[in-house]
């Protein structure tokens, strides 16, 4: 029975050195093959550095081509660190525990297989349009959507609606409701972004009338003196015995943009894929704006709905909810 017990313990002694062992040849293996695959990605950007060096030089300045081509060609991002910092804390922690820095480095069978992440890269094998969905979303401000809710603000919102002066989209309000003996059921403007991005010249709802525009206001834009000007509307459906109006344009950015779909000149399949990632990018990124900006905060109610829905509806659950929170 003691030789039985003994036989047995060794055996599992063996059998666990060999799974040990096991286990860090695969770490072994894994740290060359990471290896190649950072030395093969080193040479890819210099290869492409060097394309960019002579065959796009317009789009640099002479001053400073080189620098920012190596700028740009040997930037690694947040997760390319860490995942270097791991395969270096990788390294030393197996080359501490075995003292044999020689299976940690790659030999000339793993650098020949180069050539194959290279084929890889090129064929964006990992790439689908998931990963245009994905970049849309990200915070760079590079997009279409970012830039025109950035083109929106800037070139008009923040413009047109604050207070200059003595004259803002408020004081115009205040003005009109003083003029007609009428309130504004929202003092603010109501910008409406619906999923579909088409909103007519005249917004058309059963509840929903046009009326006398508010105040135009002129602003020198770029040596033009160009009119702003901000259209009313009133709800046909009494609130508590009382009609309600309200400023109500549609976000034009959008409508270029449904345009732009809709044109042979101009759509692409990437355009018509990614429309509602956009249309979701352009509204995060106004609101953004205007929440980021003290003059703007308080001058714009965005409402972003189903275009299924019919606005004045959308429009009158919207102020009744509102009122509510008051």
């Amino acid at each position: 029975m003691a030789i039985i017990s003994t036989t047995t313990a060794d055996q599992w002694a063996d059998r666990k050195k060999s799974t040990l062992k096991m286990v860090g040849e695969y770490f072994d293996l894994c740290i060359r093959i990471c290896l190649v695959v950072f030395c093969a990605n080193f040479v890819g950007r210099l290869f492409n550095g060097i394309i960019e060096y002579f065959v796009n030089e317009k789009y640099y300045l002479p001053e400073n081509k080189l620098s920012t081509i190596c700028e740009r060609v040997y930037t690694y991002n947040t997760k390319t660190k860490i995942l270097a910092l791991t395969l270096a804390l990788s390294g030393f922690a197996r080359f501490g525990f075995t003292g044999n820095v020689v299976n940690l480095l790659p030999n000339s069978v793993y650098f020949a297989c180069m050539p194959l992440y290279w084929i890889f890269t090129w064929s964006q094998v990992t790439h689908s349009p998931l990963d245009y969905a994905q970049w849309i979303r990200e915070p760079h401000g590079l997009d279409y959507a970012a830039g025109m809710a950035s083109n929106y603000f800037h070139g008009y919102l923040k413009i047109a609606l604050p207070e200059h002066n003595g004259d803002g989209l408020k004081k115009r309000m205040q003005i009109y409701e003083d003029t007609h003996q009428v309130t504004f059921g929202i003092n603010r403007l109501i910008i409406l972004i619906p999923d579909n991005m088409f909103v007519k010249g005249v917004i058309e709802s059963p509840l929903l009338e046009q009326v006398a525009p508010l105040e135009t206001r002129f602003i020198n834009r770029a040596g033009v003196n160009r009119p702003f000007k901000h259209a009313v509307y009133r709800l046909t459906q009494s609130i508590n015995g009382k009609i309600y109006y309200f400023a109500i344009e549609g976000a034009t950015p959008m409508l270029s943009f449904f345009d732009a779909m809709n044109s042979q000149t101009s759509t692409t399949k990437q355009m018509r894929e990614m429309k509602r990632e956009i249309w979701l990018k352009f509204a995060k990124h106004l609101r953004e704006l205007i929440k980021g900006w003290p003059e703007t905060e308080d001058e714009v109610e965005m409402i972003v709905y189903d275009s299924r829905k019919d606005v004045g509806k959308v429009i009158h659950a919207h102020f009744l909810n509102k009122t509510s929170l008051i």
